[in-house]
């Protein structure tokens, strides 16, 4: 929660999700093994069967309420997050992130709110284990007789894993494919399955004292190695894949086998608040990440108080704790159908009770089903005497209308048409734009243009004359600023563009001699910038030209890399300058559509204030050496 909440001293809690692998992985896998142990077989439809008892209506309420909630918080979500329930239901939220290039690592921090089910990846990756884990495992379990061979076996699958996110992880790039792909994050549940079948459960609960102090060594150095990890490593660090998912993994092996027997570290993780915890933790999986992202929802952007941690940590575990108290345990110890009959029981005796009825001493009425023991055997004066609320069985009446309600929203969320995409208030900009962008290309003559590529003595006033600019929608929706700024300025803008069709622009425009003195480049917003394309631009536009590059702002994953680039080409120098949008957008985001991309009409202006201080620090510098010589009088 500490990482999600985008606390700086945990950048690497993201390894919390392989700490929980691992231990899924141990548990699921002994008591398979003690279950085949026992009574000679596995049996599946048992084990599936309670595994979705367990997951399935907790995840269902959890979806339902977010659904609802987001619906009416955040509708302009709504397409994307029926995509994300339906991977949801299918449990393949994480192939889901995969094919839509959702980033794990740059999700924190942007502008957009983050989408309110994206953390259901990992809960993927372990459903998917426990359908294929269960059915290898008996295949292992028929075949090979010998402890060792199954250890070694499952260890070797596990470095199969480590070894192909190792092939597809590329250096500097965003490694959210690799961490959300099962085939390439199966490592730490290996790890686990590969500790029960070395060291089952019964096994470590009865080690000799001797054994049970190295284990506790063990799990001290374990729980070291992970907090110098989770305060060490970043998301972005290529030590990470896999060397730091692989050491996290072996560490909490150690941790889980160390708290699994009887020694110090079993004790500790025993005591009763964090035992509380431990049983309530899967609620708190299933309701942090939608509350911090519907809570940004409400907040707006802007930096996160600590308040604000409190606040949604506090919900977070009401929230859990009412998940296991009305839902999960209920149905664990008597199944959802006698759960349900249960509720519609309740219902049924508020709807056929009189409103005073009071009942005998040796039996409760629904009102009363949650009070403590001591009032269970009560006078029929007490209960004459007690709240009418309580008496007609209000609770369960609310309950009851408050789920129907939410029920009909969160329905009413996914069938209604979804709102336009994208605001009129911005299609409008973008046309406009476009007009403005096709107007300015026949504004001037080549000639023209390019008789104003050189200047002498004083660097004048920024010119349209001496501007030419290519760009993508973000140009396209700046174009009506840059021609009130720079007026005269050559646009050639485009929705959609990339860097490589920038540069065939660029190309024609040169081969054709219409390149002007300051050439404007805002490209980015739709795919990477590579250092090589930067310096064919370069080459394209000649050492006789200023180059402004325009850096990108948004939550696109490729953002980083492309402005890194972006910074590293002005950095050389060589009449290169930035201008820096992502920073000056940054200090007030409102001034963006809700796309957290495009800017509205005062972000607009912002945006040609960028590039006109850009080019005025072009011209202060010393003309190109190349410009043509005054003739001598």
């Amino acid at each position: 929660m500490g990482f999600h909440e985008g606390a700086s001293e945990l950048s690497g809690g993201f390894l919390g999700v392989d700490i929980f692998f691992v231990l899924s992985g141990f548990l699921i896998t002994d008591l398979l093994v003690t279950r085949y142990d026992n009574v000679g077989r596995l049996d599946l439809r048992d084990f599936w069967t309670r595994r979705a008892r367990r997951l399935l209506p907790a995840l269902a309420v959890m979806l339902v309420v977010v659904t609802a909630a987001a619906s009416v918080i955040e509708p302009t979500q709504e397409v994307s997050l029926r995509l994300a329930l339906l991977a949801a239901v299918t449990y393949t939220s994480n192939w889901f992130q995969i094919l839509h290039h959702v980033s794990y690592f740059d999700a924190f921090g942007q502008l957009t709110t983050p989408a309110p089910l994206d953390h259901l990846w990992s809960l993927a990756i372990e459903e998917q284990f426990y359908l294929i884990w269960p059915l290898i495992l008996w295949f292992l379990l028929f075949r090979l007789n010998g402890r060792r061979s199954r250890v070694t076996v499952t260890l070797l699958a596990a470095a199969a894993s480590a070894l192909v996110m190792a092939l597809q992880y590329t250096p500097g790039g965003d490694p959210s494919g690799v961490y959300y792909g099962t085939d390439t994050h199966a490592s730490a549940l290996l790890v686990g399955a590969a500790l029960a079948l070395a060291c089952p459960l019964a096994s470590l609960a009865s080690l000799p004292a001797a054994q049970t102090k190295r284990l506790d060594a063990a799990g001290v150095a374990g729980l070291a190695v992970l907090a110098w990890a989770i305060g060490h490593f970043s998301g972005n660090d290529p030590a990470v894949y896999p060397v730091g998912l692989i050491l996290a993994a072996l560490a909490a092996a150690c941790l889980v086998a160390a708290a699994a027997g009887n020694g110090v570290i079993a004790v500790i993780t025993s005591l009763p608040p964090l035992r509380w915890v431990g049983v309530r933790s899967y609620g708190m999986y299933l309701w942090h990440w939608p509350v911090i992202a519907l809570a940004a929802a409400i907040a707006g952007s802007g930096p996160t108080s600590a308040w604000a941690w409190f606040i949604e940590t506090g919900v977070t575990i009401a929230l859990a704790a009412a998940s296991w108290r009305f839902i999960e345990t209920p149905i664990l110890q008597n199944g959802l159908r006698a759960t349900l009959r249960n509720w519609r029981q309740r219902l049924a005796d508020v709807r056929t009770s009189p409103p005073d009825r009071t009942s005998p001493p040796d039996r409760t009425s629904p009102a009363d089903v949650h009070t403590s023991p001591a009032d269970v055997h009560t006078s029929p004066a007490d209960v004459r005497t007690r709240p009418a609320w309580r008496r007609r069985g209000t609770v369960p009446v609310t309950v009851a209308a408050v789920t129907m309600i939410t029920v009909v929203v969160a329905v009413f969320g996914v069938v209604r048409p979804p709102e336009p995409a994208t605001p009129a208030g911005l299609l409008r900009q973008v046309a406009e734009g476009q007009r403005i962008s096709t107007a300015s290309q026949s504004a001037r003559s080549p000639a023209a243009a390019a008789s104003a590529a050189c200047h002498r003595g004083k660097p004048p006033e920024v010119s349209g004359d001496q501007v030419t600019a290519v760009g993508d929608s973000i140009m396209v929706a700046s174009a009506t600023a840059l021609a009130a700024a720079i007026p005269g300025i050559y646009i050639n803008a485009q929705v959609g563009r990339q860097m490589q069709s920038g540069l065939a622009v660029i190309q024609g425009l040169a081969a054709a001699g219409r390149l002007r003195r300051i050439v404007v480049i805002g490209l980015g917003t739709n795919g990477d910038v590579t250092a090589r394309q930067l310096r064919q631009l370069r080459q394209l536009i000649g050492p006789n030209r200023d180059l402004i590059l325009v850096n990108t702002f948004g939550p696109m994953p490729w953002e980083r890399e492309v402005n890194t680039a972006l910074d590293a080409a002005a950095r050389q120098g060589g009449h290169t300058e930035l201008a820096n949008w992502n920073h000056a957008i940054a200090a007030d985001p409102s001034l963006l559509w809700p796309d957290g991309i495009h800017p509205q009409p005062s972000g607009a202006k912002l945006y040609a204030r960028v590039v006109l201080a850009a080019a005025r620090a072009a011209l202060s510098r010393p003309q190109p050496s190349s410009c043509p010589r005054p003739k001598p009088r």
